[in-house]
C-alpha cells in the first residue's frame, strides 16, 4: 500500500516519516486481528469510541492502534493546530488568496455569549440578520406576507446553486419527515436546465408563492437563468409587472446588497452575509431561512446551537479527545498513508439521503488542492473522493464491488439510534421493525466492511459464498436522534474536520479556484449555441466541435419539423 521509504528517509525523524514506517508495519495486521477478543481488543475498542451530546463516534474499525493515534496527534502538534485553532476563531486572515477570514462560526454564535476576541463584530452583524430573519419568517408564518395579488404566501421556491442550495435542502430533508411540523411548503431548485422549476410552476399557485434568491455572489449564471424565469412564470400568470413581482414575491438572500437593489428587491426584504463567510459553509447564515420558513425559527436556533456546541469543543477539547481533529486525523491516516483513494458516505436513514452531496462539496472543493499555501507542489492525495448513497439503497447497488470486488475504500456509516413514528397503532408497531432492521444492517455491513470472511458465524462456514475481502476501515457515526440539534452538531463536525486537515496538508480550504475556468469556457459555448456575438472564443479541439455541430444539426431538424417543412 504504502511506498517504502529509503533507509536514509527513515533516519530523518518527523511525525509523517515516523507514520509512514507505522504504516508499513501496520500492513501485516489486519482488522480481523484488531478486533478479536482478547481484553486487549476489548480495550483497544473501548480507547476509540466517543461520546459528544447525542452523537457516539465509533473509530474501532479503523486499521489503527492506539499508537498510531498517538502519533497522528503529535503529527497534529507539530503543525501547529492550536494556534491555528485559535486564529481561526479570532478572524485571522485564514482564506490568503482572497484576503479574508473565514468566520461562518459567528453565524451560529449565540447571543449573550462572549465571541472570542476578533470575533466580536461579526457575531453582532449575524445576530442581527438573524433577528430579520425571524421577523420575515413571523410574516409568513403569521399570513401577513402577502404576494403582488393580495394573497398570503403558502409555498417558497428556494432558488440557489452548490452551498446555497445543498445545506439547506439536507436540514429541510432530514427534519421535514412529519407534515404536522411543516409551516409553509418549501421546494429547492438548483439545476440549470430548468427541470427541477418546471414542475413546481406547473402545482404552486403563482399568487401566493415566494421565491427565495440564494446567492453569495449574485452572479452565479445557475441562479439568475432560474430566477428569470421563475419572475417570468409568476408575471404571466398573475398578469402583474414583473417589478411588482420582484417588490412582493422576492427574498434575496447575498453578500451583495448593492446588487439585491439594484436586481429590484426591497431593502426590507434583503438578508446579508458577509464575504467572510464561504458558500458552503453558509447554511448557518440567512441562507438558511427557507429552512426557518419551513419548520419554524426554534428548530433553525436548535440547528444552530449543536453547531455552537460543537464549536466549543472543537476550541477547548485536547486533541486527543477532540472529535473533530480525531475525524480529521483518522481521514488523513487512511487518504495520505494508507493510500485509500475514495470515501463512502452511507446514512441509514432515508432523511439524511442528501447527505453525501452536501459532505462532496464540503471536502472536496475545500481541501481538493495539489498545491500548498507556501506555492509547492503537494506530493500526496489531500483529499479521497467522497460519494455515496442510503445504505439500504447501497446494499442493492455498489456494495457487491466493495465486498468482494479489488478497490480498497474507507466508509462512514450513519445511523440513528430512535425514532419516534407518528402513525395508528400497529403501524407504529411495524415502523419500529424496519427501524430495527435499519439499524441491524448498518452494524452488519459495518462489521463486513472490517473482518470479511471472518464476520461468517462458524454454523454458517460452508453454506455461504467466501471472499468478502474485509479489512476495509470504517467508522460508526450514530445519532441519538435525528432533530436540528444533532444534525447542527454533525455538520459542524464535519466543518472542522475539513479545517484540521487542510492544516495537516498545509493548503487553503476556503477558496476554490478550480470551479472557475469552466465556467469560463462554459460562457462562451453557451453563447455559440445561443447564437450571439462571442466574446471570447474557446480553444478549439475535434471532440466539442464534432459535437457542436451534432447538436445544431439535431435542433435544425427539430425546429424544421416544428415549423411543418
Amino acid at each position: 500500500m504504502y511506498t517504502p521509504l529509503s533507509a536514509a528517509t527513515q533516519r530523518v525523524y518527523t511525525p509523517v516519516n515516523a507514520l509512514a514506517v507505522h504504516a508499513e508495519r501496520l500492513q501485516a495486521q489486519s482488522l480481523s486481528d484488531l478486533l478479536g477478543t482478547t481484553e486487549s481488543a476489548q480495550r483497544r475498542a473501548e480507547s476509540l469510541a466517543f461520546t459528544f451530546g447525542t452523537l457516539h463516534l465509533d473509530f474501532s474499525k479503523q486499521r489503527l492502534t492506539n499508537e498510531t493515534l498517538s502519533l497522528l496527534v503529535e503529527w497534529a502538534h507539530s503543525c501547529g493546530l492550536e494556534t491555528k485553532r485559535h486564529a481561526f476563531f479570532a478572524g485571522a486572515e485564514v482564506n490568503p488568496s482572497e484576503k479574508r477570514p473565514a468566520l461562518h462560526m459567528a453565524a451560529r454564535w449565540p447571543a449573550g455569549s462572549t465571541p472570542p476576541k476578533g470575533m466580536e463584530a461579526a457575531a453582532t452583524f449575524c445576530q442581527q440578520q438573524r433577528m430579520k430573519m425571524a421577523d420575515l419568517v413571523q410574516r409568513v408564518h403569521s399570513g401577513e406576507w402577502f404576494g403582488a395579488t393580495g394573497q398570503a404566501i403558502t409555498d417558497i421556491v428556494h432558488i440557489g446553486v452548490g452551498g446555497s442550495d445543498l445545506g439547506p435542502k439536507l436540514v429541510s430533508e432530514a427534519l421535514a419527515d412529519r407534515p404536522s411540523s411543516v409551516k409553509v411548503g418549501v421546494h429547492y431548485v438548483s439545476t440549470m436546465d430548468g427541470s427541477q422549476l418546471l414542475p413546481l410552476m406547473e402545482t404552486l399557485n403563482p399568487a401566493t408563492t415566494l421565491l427565495v434568491l440564494a446567492s453569495k455572489s449574485f452572479t452565479t449564471a445557475d441562479t439568475q437563468f432560474n430566477v428569470r424565469t421563475a419572475l417570468l412564470w409568476l408575471s404571466d400568470a398573475l398578469e402583474v409587472e414583473e417589478e411588482t413581482i420582484r417588490r412582493y414575491q422576492l427574498l434575496g438572500v447575498s453578500s451583495k446588497p448593492d446588487k439585491m437593489t439594484e436586481f429590484g428587491i426591497p431593502q426590507a426584504h434583503q438578508l446579508e452575509f458577509k464575504e467572510w463567510i464561504g458558500g458552503r459553509f453558509s447554511l448557518w447564515s440567512p441562507i438558511g431561512v427557507s429552512v426557518a420558513m419551513q419548520l419554524g425559527v426554534e428548530h433553525f436556533d436548535a440547528l444552530l446551537e449543536g453547531a455552537h456546541a460543537m464549536d466549543q469543543h472543537f476550541i477547548a477539547a485536547p486533541l486527543d479527545e477532540n472529535l473533530p481533529a480525531l475525524m480529521a486525523l483518522v481521514g488523513a491516516w487512511n487518504c495520505q498513508f494508507l493510500n485509500i483513494p475514495t470515501h463512502a458516505v452511507l446514512p441509514y436513514d432515508g432523511r439524511l439521503k442528501s447527505l453525501a452531496a452536501y459532505l462532496q462539496q464540503l471536502e472536496m472543493e475545500s481541501n481538493g488542492k495539489s498545491v500548498g499555501l507556501d506555492g509547492r507542489s503537494i506530493n500526496h492525495a489531500t483529499c479521497p473522493i467522497l460519494w455515496g448513497d442510503v445504505g439500504p439503497n447501497a446494499q442493492h447497488a455498489f456494495y457487491q464491488l466493495l465486498h468482494q470486488g479489488g478497490h480498497t475504500v474507507s466508509a462512514d456509516f450513519v445511523a440513528v439510534a430512535e425514532r419516534t413514528a407518528s402513525a395508528f397503532e400497529h403501524a407504529n408497531t411495524s415502523l419500529k421493525d424496519q427501524e430495527a432492521l435499519t439499524l441491524a444492517n448498518c452494524l452488519a455491513q459495518s462489521q463486513l466492511f472490517a473482518l470479511g470472511d471472518d464476520a461468517i458465524p462458524p454454523a454458517l462456514r460452508g453454506y455461504m459464498a467466501q471472499g468478502y475481502r474485509g479489512n476495509q476501515p470504517n467508522s460508526v457515526i450514530l445519532l441519538k436522534s435525528l432533530d436540528a440539534w444533532s444534525i447542527g452538531a454533525l455538520l459542524a463536525l464535519y466543518e472542522h474536520k475539513v479545517f484540521v486537515q487542510s492544516v495537516l496538508w498545509n493548503i487553503n480550504p476556503f477558496d476554490q479556484p478550480g470551479v472557475e475556468l469552466g465556467k469560463q469556457l462554459a460562457n462562451s459555448l453557451y453563447q455559440t449555441l445561443a447564437g450571439q456575438p462571442i466574446e471570447h472564443q474557446n480553444v478549439e479541439d475535434p471532440g466539442t466541435a464534432q459535437l457542436l455541430r451534432k447538436v445544431s444539426e439535431w435542433r435544425q431538424q427539430c425546429n424544421e419539423k416544428g415549423s411543418g417543412k
